[in-house]
Order: structure tokens, then C-alpha cells, then sequence
């Protein structure tokens, strides 16, 4: 069943997908390049929580005392935006195999850059929950808000372990 399934499917290019999003990225393919390929894709990440994040204080100011539940939810995510923000921000390069490494294995690069990727989309689904201000008010969305940030957050978390174990 497999077969068949795959057979008709394209595999997805990764780095493509990144280098589409974050312009001048060169990818881990070398050494010398990897910590500021790494610190590029971070903070591409860290920018787009920043948006993110202005946006929801912008909806806490214009919130009224009638919507203080909405308020502490918002505030709620805010805090996990921030910690999730500062771990993609501050992680240390460490002595990881990954940047001292000379070769990389091609299955392990499409392995992080697949990782990267889905964090970037679901940092785009994260996004488009943030299009329409007055939804951000509605616990359904806050919900689906959260929701989305642990999604971020174990993605990253599947990124770090990764890099970590590139031998």
C-alpha cells in the first residue's frame, strides 16, 4: 500500500521551501556556515513571533474591562509566546556534532530542514489566525491559538534533539 501511495507523490523539497522564505539562506551543507545559517533561521522565527506578538497586545490595550477573561487568555499566550520566543532567540550553539561536523549526511539536512519547515508553516497557520482582531476576542480561536504554539513549540523542540544527534 505504500508503494502505490508514494508513488504518485513528489517528494517535497525542503531547503527549497526554506531558501523561499528566508532570503540569502545557504543551508548546513557547510561547515563554515552553519551558525549563521542556524542564527538566520531563528531569527526569521523570533521576527514573525514578534508580529505575532504585537498584534495581540495590540488587542489587549483596545480590550475593555468587560473582556477581562479575554484579557487574562491573551495575556496567558502572550507569556507563552515570550518563553517560546526566547528559546528559539537564546539557544546556545553548544558543542553540538551538528556545527562540527565536516560532512553532513543528505537524509539528516532534509530531516532539519523538514523540521524548520513545519515550523515555519505553522508559524504561517499561527498567522492567519491572527487576521481578523476582533476573532482574537473569541475562546475558540484562543484555543486553536495555543493549540498552535505547542505545535511550535514540539517542533522546535524535535529541531533541537536533532541537531543534537547528528552523528
Amino acid at each position: 500500500m505504500g508503494d502505490k501511495a508514494d508513488a504518485g507523490i513528489t517528494p517535497r523539497d525542503w531547503f527549497a521551501e526554506l531558501t523561499a522564505r528566508i532570503p540569502n539562506f545557504v543551508g548546513y551543507q557547510s561547515k563554515d556556515q552553519r551558525r549563521t545559517a542556524d542564527k538566520m533561521v531563528r531569527d526569521t522565527m523570533v521576527l514573525k513571533l514578534d508580529d505575532l506578538r504585537e498584534i495581540l497586545s495590540d488587542v489587549i490595550e483596545k480590550a475593555n474591562d468587560a473582556e477581562t477573561s479575554v484579557v487574562d487568555d491573551i495575556s496567558k499566550i502572550l507569556r507563552t509566546m515570550n518563553e517560546l520566543r526566547d528559546k528559539i532567540e537564546f539557544l546556545g550553539y553548544g558543542d553540538a556534532t551538528f556545527f562540527t561536523d565536516e560532512q553532513l549526511n543528505p537524509d539528516f539536512l532534509s530531516r532539519v530542514y523538514q523540521l524548520e519547515t513545519q515550523i515555519y508553516d505553522s508559524l504561517d497557520e499561527l498567522e492567519t489566525a491572527f487576521e481578523s482582531p476582533k476573532d482574537l476576542g473569541r475562546r475558540d480561536t484562543l484555543k486553536d491559538i495555543r493549540k498552535r504554539l505547542e505545535v511550535i513549540s514540539q517542533d522546535f523542540a524535535a529541531r533541537k534533539e536533532t541537531l543534537k544527534s547528528s552523528r
